[in-house]
């Protein structure tokens, strides 16, 4: 292929890193200041329970990146740090392989088979990892888990396809390297509908990302300074701290549940989302909510490429998807 027809390819390939989420797509995190959001909607599965809207100044602690995390998911942070340590920035050195292109210059192979062997090995590490959060028995890693997948199948997506699509960018890389024909995409990849969805600068949704899902900032930091409440506010938020932390240890057996164990301990999620729900409704416009807390609030929502509402609405199919499991297994 000549410099020309590699171009128009490099070209499309760039929109597929944009759209894999090689690039963390930005968001509008929210602010200190509140924000408008249908807390309680995220759990009305059942139409019996009466739903409200409510007032937030900050994401409530919940979800597998919260900071009451169990044992299980906590381990998990080593690898995930291995990948991002060790991971090449592909968009930087892909973006330098379009621009010797469009100056009429072939890029250096050898560059080229190193980026697409990095990608390659990127992709297995993420295809690995999600495969040890499915079949992990814990909770909060199987709830990581099925906010990855929910978050692709917003897309159309799956972690197969996704892989599948980076790879053959890395076989186009080879391909460029050794001066051949690039190889044929993915059958079951609708590269139209990605490309479309890359152009697509109004998009409501970000697009679905390897790195922003292993990247994202964990918030560690407590909701409420301690020091700022005191008499009942202060035993009632430690209450909710404790009975969030004894939930989620106890998850840590989750898949040694029966399908209605497992319901029933998703509705018990459920309820302490709710307490949080109720607890920053009444006390966060007091002042007490933690600075570091926001932060990390809004450096993880920025490292998702989310908004708050974002993350509630894929929090929500998450658990969804495992009650459907959990159902599923109940007819067998």
């Amino acid at each position: 292929m000549t410099n020309h027809h590699w171009s128009h390819l490099w070209n499309f390939l760039i929109l597929l890193v944009a759209v894999a989420a090689l690039l963390v797509p930005s968001s509008q995190a929210f602010s200190q200041h509140p924000l408008p959001t249908t807390a309680r909607n995220h759990h009305c599965h059942d139409p019996r329970r009466p739903c409200s809207s409510i007032l937030f100044m900050a994401l409530t602690p919940i979800g597998p990146f919260c900071p009451f995390r169990s044992a299980a998911a906590t381990a998990m942070d080593a690898p995930m740090d291995e990948m991002q340590e060790h991971a090449p920035d592909f968009a930087t050195e892909m973006t330098r392989f379009q621009l010797d292109l469009q100056m009429g210059q072939t890029p250096e192979p050898e560059r080229l088979r190193v980026v697409a062997n990095g990608l390659d090995h990127a992709v297995d590490q993420w295809e690995t990892l999600v495969a040890r959060l499915r079949m992990s028995g814990d909770f909060q890693t199987k709830e990581y888990a099925k906010l990855t997948e929910a978050h692709l199948n917003v897309h159309g997506q799956s972690v197969a396809q996704l892989g599948a699509m980076m790879k053959w960018q890395s076989a186009c890389m080879r391909a460029m390297a050794d001066n051949t024909h690039p190889p044929l995409p993915p059958p079951d990849i609708d590269l139209g509908k990605l490309m479309a969805e890359a152009n697509n600068d109004s998009a409501d949704k970000p697009s679905p990302s390897m790195s922003a899902m292993t990247a994202a900032e964990q918030i560690t930091s407590p909701p409420f300074d301690d020091a700022k409440l005191d008499g009942v506010v202060k035993e009632e938020y430690e209450k909710l701290c404790r009975d969030h932390q004894s939930l989620i240890e106890f998850g840590a057996k989750y898949d040694t549940f029966d399908p209605l164990g497992k319901l029933a301990f998703l509705d018990q999620v459920e309820a302490i989302e709710e307490r949080w729900d109720v607890f920053f409704t009444r006390f966060s416009l007091m002042g007490a909510l933690n600075d570091t807390y926001i932060q990390q609030c809004n450096g993880f929502l920025q490292s998702m490429g989310m908004t708050e509402q974002d993350y509630r609405t894929l929090l929500r199919k998450s658990h969804e998807i495992m009650r459907q499991d959990a159902e599923a297994e109940r007819s067998l």
